[in-house]
């Protein structure tokens, strides 16, 4: 009976350190579970601006060659003028049709960027949320 007895004390104690350990568990499960929700929203917002980032470096990529285009134009308009020729100027509308095309194809480009990467990472691929 006495056995009977220390083997039930025994059994309630290793119940009681198993009690204590599984609420400790459960505390540091909760803490990770904090912390995972935390980095995933971290990671979220970094996607974002990656993806913004990867917007923006395209629109200076376009702006940047839409400018070389120009200084071309220019080039070449400021070495027609510098050769004597008969007097023969394009007339205006012609140059602002040009202008119009740059700008147009300006916003096009902006514009199949958007349709092409919108719902995916510009490195990694489609977004994962």
């Amino acid at each position: 009976m006495v056995r009977k007895l220390q083997y039930i004390a025994e059994l309630e104690r290793n119940v009681q350190a198993v009690q204590a350990e599984g609420s400790e568990v459960s505390a540091q499960v909760e803490f990770l579970n904090q912390q995972n929700l935390i980095l995933s929203m971290e990671n979220k917002a970094l996607k974002q601006r990656l993806e913004s980032l990867a917007q923006e470096q395209l629109i200076k990529y376009v702006e940047h060659e839409v400018l070389e285009r120009e200084i071309g134009r220019l080039r070449t308009l400021y070495q027609q003028q510098q050769q004597p020729q008969p007097q023969q100027q394009p007339s205006s509308s012609h140059r602002r049709t040009n202008s119009r095309d740059i700008e147009s194809q300006f916003a096009n480009l902006s514009l199949k960027y958007k349709d092409a990467n919108s719902g995916r990472d510009p490195v990694t691929g489609p977004l994962r949320t």
